[in-house]
């Protein structure tokens, strides 16, 4: 296997750092001691941190567009939903620092504001179309409107899991990040529409997650 290269190194160590201490408390010096080289070999790849934080934005880009593309398939069942949206929690959780530190990295990087808000609208069609399958698969009777909403709702759940849980965990140490619970939570909004049987499933599947 080819050595990986200094540039992916970078993303690599930046994103644990990040991760581990929060974008804003991270700087390329901390990043270049981490890796055991130079800050000028580190800035001839990224000329700041702002390029960094840019660039391990696309990989997060790429990454979601791949996770949220709704499954096709006719007939799933609750677990295959569940799955679904578990593996966008996943993805979110890969790249938490830019969930974590949105609100201060969108004020610094205006080049990223509109591409953060692609990725909303994304996820928005993609939380419509799997309660569209919903609907289509058990006979849930919602609305188009109510879809848009929960849709919304859906959303707003999932962009800041990770930050309800970070608060939830000040002082307590109890409290620690779970995917399945965010993944529970999500799905919950959909629950009122769905029959006595798919609901049973849901808490079942949640019940070996949670």
């Amino acid at each position: 296997m080819p050595p990986i290269k200094t540039r992916d190194r970078i993303l690599i160590t930046s994103l644990e750092l990040f991760n581990l201490c929060g974008e804003p408390n991270t700087t390329t010096i901390d990043i270049a001691n981490e890796m055991d080289i130079s800050p000028g070999n580190l800035y001839y790849h990224f000329r700041n941190k702002d390029e960094i934080t840019t660039g391990l934005f696309a990989l997060y880009e790429t990454a979601m567009n791949e996770a949220l593309e709704p499954p096709k398939e006719n007939k799933l069942e609750m677990l295959d939903y569940w799955m679904y949206v578990h593996i966008v929690f996943e993805k979110i959780w890969e790249f938490r620092f830019l969930h974590r530190d949105m609100v201060s990295i969108l004020e610094r990087n205006e080049r990223l504001q509109k591409r953060f808000n692609r990725v909303i609208d994304r996820m928005q069609a993609a939380w419509a179309a799997v309660i569209q399958n919903m609907r289509r698969d058990f006979g849930a009777p919602i609305s188009d409107e109510d879809i848009d909403a929960v849709a919304n709702s859906a959303v707003i759940t999932a962009m800041y899991w990770l930050n309800y849980q970070q608060i939830r965990a000040m002082g307590n140490a109890q409290v620690s990040a779970n995917l399945g619970l965010g993944v529970y939570q999500l799905l919950l909004l959909i629950s009122p529409w769905l029959q006595e049987e798919q609901r049973d499933e849901l808490a079942a599947v949640a019940a070996t997650y949670l």
